[in-house]
């Protein structure tokens, strides 16, 4: 069976976070199932490559998509590293960082500025609308477009994911609303629909540790890179219009740093213009053309020749 280059991004993933809990393998039990759970990973991708064809109609979805399954294991596992870890220096980082790029930390004065009710629930609905616009779009692309469709999307939305969790492994950051030097704002929409929503699912589902890059405005972008490629332009422009509208919302609602949610657009866009091309090439076209390497080492074959 042949291997997908999604697979060998899980099983890098899966090698890069075997070397971050191997340090605490001596003190912490929760980092020797941590290891074996990666090491499972990389057994997964052994029986890929080396098992029959999929016969079955569910096992063959299941091979396509297992990846993005995967990412709910990894994210759960974030919050028990960075609860082992700490964050404390790398959230005094980020916020330092924060204020001298872009004069003031945002998510602490912009909704104390702007305290209206319309507005808070507006940047809160935004925020919310990302938990209801992910999994619909992946859904269809996965299962109603076929099986190249379900492949580059698995592809590119993976990438993106573990390329924000690699970071959160090595250098957790919590954000501004987990920080004491930044109290959140309650206002007059504390008690709004969808800021309750929100509370809801990151006391349910929030992993600590996962602030920079924001995920939130990653996966938007990407959800609208696909749509680009695979829908009708008005959806394209909708789910780009959310796409521009998470990045303040993430501020506003005090879930992230203005930097995290740059950071998150500027990781997506890294995946789906430059990485994602670079996978998807046969072995012999992986070059590095920014450096000229590709050009020279074909001038040096034709000369050969």
């Amino acid at each position: 069976m042949t291997l997908l280059p999604v697979d060998w991004v899980v099983a890098f993933y899966n090698v890069t976070l075997i070397g971050v809990w191997l340090p605490r393998a001596g003190e912490s039990a929760v980092a020797r199932w941590m290891i074996a759970v990666h090491a499972a990973g990389l057994g997964l991708l052994w029986l890929l490559a080396r098992g029959p064809s999929l016969e079955w109609r569910l096992t063959r979805a299941l091979r396509e998509v297992y990846p993005i399954l995967w990412l709910l294991v990894f994210w759960r596992e974030l919050g028990l590293h960075c609860g082992l870890v700490g964050s404390a220096p790398n959230d005094a980082y980020v916020a330092r960082l924060d204020q001298a790029l872009f004069g003031a930390n945002w998510s602490a004065v912009w909704a104390p500025a702007m305290p209206t009710g319309w507005l808070s629930e507006l940047m809160q609905g935004v925020y919310f609308a990302y938990y209801v616009a992910c999994p619909l779009v992946l859904l269809h692309l996965l299962l109603a477009r076929g099986r190249d469709t379900a492949r580059e999307t698995t592809l590119r939305m993976v990438l993106v994911y573990t390329g924000a969790y690699l970071v959160y492994a090595i250098a957790p950051t919590v954000g501004p609303m987990a920080m004491a030097e930044f109290p959140r704002f309650a206002g007059p929409a504390a008690s709004g629909l969808f800021r309750r929503l929100n509370d809801w699912l990151q006391a349910t589902g929030d992993a600590a540790g996962t602030a920079f890059p924001s995920t939130h405005v990653a996966g938007a972008v990407t959800l609208a890179w696909l749509a680009w490629r695979h829908y009708s332009q008005r959806l394209a422009w909708l789910l780009s219009a959310l796409a521009l509208l998470i990045a303040p919302a993430t501020v506003y609602t005090q879930n992230h740093f203005l930097l995290d949610a740059v950071g998150g657009a500027l990781l997506a866009w890294w995946c789906q213009s430059w990485l994602v091309p670079f996978l998807t090439r046969s072995p012999a076209e992986r070059r590095w053309p920014a450096l000229g390497f590709g050009t020279r080492l074909r001038e040096t074959e034709a000369e050969a020749a």
